[in-house]
C-alpha cells in the first residue's frame, strides 16, 4: 500500500484525492504497465502512474473527468528565474498561433517581464525538413520515421528499440532552431520553449539533444498562470518574432505537416500520415512487422501522438475547431509559398532551402537515439490458471467476458496485470458482483450461492434438460483438531486447499461451494452415481495430498454422494446427501494428536 497522496514520480501524475479508480486511464493508455492500482490509507482504490513505463502520451489527462491526472512542466521555474534576472530567450511552437488569440500582446507581456528575443520554431521545422532531405539523399535512406514528436521517440526507445535505426537522423524543429541560434546567431543566455507538449520536457533533458533548451513552458500551464496573476494582455503592446522569418514550417503542427514541407520539392514521395494514440502505436507495430518480413513500407512516416497534431497537443487544453485551425494554417502556408517558392523548368525552387544550402551543414543537426529497452514491460505471461481461480473464473466463458470495465479490454490482460501485482481482483465488476454469492475465504460459492445453484440444477434435471444430477457433500475430518493443533491460520489454509482440490477435479459445468464451516457441496450435472463416486475419491485423494500442514502432516476428508430424483426438492436432496456424509464419517477411524 502506498502512502496517502503519494504517486510514483514522473511527468504525468495522479492527484489522489480526485481519483475514483474509474479505470478510464487504463483503457486509453497505449502501454501495459504505466497505470498501477493500489489502496490509499482509507482503503479506496486509486490508480497511480509509474514513470518507468509512462511515455507521456497524455491520453489519461484527456479522458479523466475528475481532475485526477495532472503533469509537471517548467512554467514556475521559468518565471522564478526571470525574477532572479536570468537572461532567457523564448522559442515558440507554431501551434501557439492557433492556441492564443492575442499572441503578439502575450509576447509584449513576456518582454515586460524581462524575456529577451522571441523566435518562431517554424524556422527550426524548415531546417529539420531540409536536413532530412539531405540525409535521405546522402545516406540513401529508403524509409524514415519522422520524430518531431517526443512521445513517439519515448515509445521507440523503450518498447520498440528495433525501430531506432529508422527514426529520422535529424533533430526536432525545436532543437534544430536552438542549434541554429547558437551556431549562426551566436545567441547567449538560456532558451525557453513555449510548447504544446508535455513530453517536450523529456526531449530537452535528453543528452542526445545537447540540452540546449532549459525550460518547457506549456500553453496550458501558461494560461493558468495568466489567470492566476489576473493579467490583462490588452494593456501590453503587440510584439512580433525576432530573427529570420520562416518558410512553411508552421504546418508541422498538424497531421501530415512534415510531408507538406517535403512535398514542396518532392511531390512523389510515398508518405504515411498517422496521428492519435489510438492509431500511432498499433501502426508502429505493424510497420515493424512489415520491415521484419521484408515487405514494402512508406518512404516517410509522418507520425504524431496527438489527434489533430501539435495544435491539439497534450499541453494545450485546446477547444478550437479543427476546421478553424486548418483555415488559419492554410492561409499562412499559401502566403509563404507565394513568397518563397518559384517554379522552374527543373522543378520548384524553395528559397529558404537555397539559403540553408549556402549557410548550413546538415550534419550539425544530426540526432542520435539511445536504446532504453524496458525488460518485461509488456504483458506476456500465459500461465494464469491460479489468477483465474482467485477471480472465480473457472470456465472458458467466464474468462472471455471481456466487458472492459477493468480498463484492459480483456479478462486475460486483466489477469496478467493482477499476476504481476499492478492491479487487484476488486477492479473486476464480475468479481464484485459474485461476492454476494461467493465465500469470503475461498473462491467457491457461499451458502446462498449453493442454494441458488442447487435449485437451478434440480430444475434442469427435472425438466429433462440434464440426464443425471449428483450431489457431493464433503467434510474435513477432525477439522477442530487441525485448528487446535496448528492454529486457525493454518486451518484457513487447509480450507483453501480443499477448495482448490475440488475446483481442479470437477468439470466446467459443475458448481461447488462452502456450505458452512468445513463442509463443502459439489453439484454435478449430467453425472451418474458411479461417476460421482469416482470424482469424490479423486477429490479425497487431492485433499490428502495437499501439503499445507506443518511437519509433513496431512489431513483427510469424508464425502457423501446422492443422486437427484424426479420428485426431489432442494431440501430433500440435501438431507439425503447429508445422511450419506454422516454414514461415510461413521466408518472413519478417529484421528488423534496432541499439540
Amino acid at each position: 500500500m502506498l502512502l496517502e497522496g503519494y504517486t510514483l514520480p514522473g511527468r504525468v501524475f495522479t492527484v489522489e484525492k480526485n481519483c475514483i479508480a474509474c479505470n478510464k486511464c487504463i483503457t486509453v493508455c497505449p502501454v501495459d504497465m504505466a497505470n498501477q492500482v493500489y489502496r490509499s490509507l482509507d482503503q479506496k482504490r486509486k490508480i497511480s502512474v509509474n514513470s518507468k513505463y509512462c511515455i507521456s502520451c497524455g491520453a489519461c489527462l484527456n479522458v479523466c473527468d475528475h481532475g485526477a491526472r495532472d503533469y509537471t512542466d517548467d512554467t514556475e521555474r521559468f518565471f522564478l528565474d526571470l525574477t532572479m534576472g536570468e537572461t532567457i530567450h523564448l522559442v515558440v511552437a507554431p501551434a501557439a498561433q492557433v492556441n492564443f488569440s492575442n499572441l503578439p500582446r502575450l509576447f509584449g507581456w513576456l518582454k515586460s517581464l524581462g524575456v529577451g528575443n522571441i523566435y518562431d520554431v517554424s524556422l527550426g521545422a524548415d531546417i529539420s525538413t531540409w536536413a532530412y532531405l539531405k540525409a535521405r539523399q546522402e545516406w540513401s535512406l529508403s524509409t524514415v520515421i519522422a520524430q518531431p514528436c517526443p512521445v513517439i521517440v519515448n515509445y521507440c526507445e523503450r518498447y520498440e528499440p528495433e525501430l531506432l535505426p529508422f527514426l529520422a537522423p535529424v533533430q526536432s524543429p525545436l532543437i534544430c532552431l536552438a542549434i541554429y541560434l547558437r551556431l549562426e546567431e551566436k545567441l547567449k543566455g538560456k532558451i525557453a520553449f513555449l510548447s504544446p507538449c508535455i513530453a517536450k520536457t523529456d526531449e530537452i533533458e535528453d543528452p542526445n539533444t545537447g540540452r540546449l533548451v532549459a525550460y518547457n513552458v506549456t500553453f496550458d500551464k501558461l494560461k493558468r498562470k495568466l489567470a492566476e496573476m489576473g493579467v490583462d494582455l490588452s494593456q501590453y503592446p503587440k510584439t512580433g518574432f525576432d530573427g529570420r522569418p520562416p518558410g512553411i514550417g508552421h504546418v508541422y503542427s498538424r497531421p501530415g505537416g512534415l510531408g507538406e514541407t517535403v512535398q514542396v520539392t518532392d511531390k512523389n514521395i510515398w508518405m504515411r500520415q498517422v496521428d492519435s494514440v489510438d492509431n500511432a502505436y498499433s501502426y508502429l507495430q505493424e510497420y515493424h512487422n512489415r520491415i521484419e518480413a521484408h515487405l514494402p513500407v512508406p518512404e516517410l512516416i509522418d507520425i504524431l501522438n496527438c489527434k489533430g497534431g501539435c495544435n491539439f497537443g497534450t499541453g494545450t487544453h485546446q477547444h478550437t475547431s479543427m476546421d478553424e485551425v486548418d483555415y488559419k494554417t492554410n492561409t499562412q502556408k499559401q502566403k509563404k509559398i507565394d513568397e518563397l517558392v518559384m517554379e522552374t523548368a527543373d522543378g520548384p525552387v524553395y528559397g529558404i532551402e537555397e539559403y540553408f544550402d549556402n549557410v548550413l551543414d546538415w550534419k550539425d543537426y544530426r540526432r542520435l537515439y539511445t536504446n532504453h529497452k524496458i525488460e518485461n514491460g509488456t504483458f506476456t505471461d500465459e500461465d494464469l490458471d491460479d489468477v483465474y481461480y482467485n477471480l472465480r473464473k473457472n470456465t472458458v466463458e467466464a474468462r472471455k467476458i471481456n466487458c472492459h470495465a477493468c480498463g484492459y479490454g480483456s479478462c486475460k490482460r486483466f489477469a496478467q496485470a493482477i499476476k504481476i501485482g499492478i492491479n487487484m481482483p476488486e477492479s473486476c465488476i464480475e468479481y464484485e458482483r459474485s461476492r454476494l454469492l461467493h465465500d469470503t475465504l475461498t473462491p467457491l460459492l457461499n451458502h446462498a450461492g449453493l442454494e441458488a445453484a442447487l435449485e437451478q440444477a434440480l430444475w434442469l434435471y427435472q425438466t429433462r434438460q440434464h440426464d443425471d444430477l449428483s450431489i457431493l457433500m464433503l467434510d474435513v475430518d477432525d477439522f477442530k483438531m487441525v485448528n487446535d493443533s496448528f492454529g486457525h491460520d493454518v486451518g484457513d489454509e487447509a480450507l483453501k486447499a480443499v477448495a482448490k482440490a475440488i475446483s481442479r477435479n470437477i468439470g466446467e459445468k459443475a458448481s461447488a461451494g462452502r456450505w458452512g464451516g468445513d463442509e463443502f457441496m459439489v453439484i454435478l450435472p449430467n453425472t451418474c452415481q458411479e461417476e460421482a463416486e469416482e470424482i469424490a475419491e479423486t477429490i479425497k485423494q487431492a485433499v490428502k495430498d495437499s501439503d499445507v500442514l506443518p511437519h509433513g502432516e496431512h489431513f483427510t476428508s469424508s464425502v457423501g454422494v446422492a443422486c437427484a430424483r424426479d420428485d426431489d426438492t432442494p431440501l430433500a436432496v440435501f438431507q439425503r446427501v447429508d445422511r450419506s456424509l454422516y454414514e461415510a464419517k461413521k466408518h472413519k477411524i478417529p484421528r488423534s494428536r496432541g499439540r
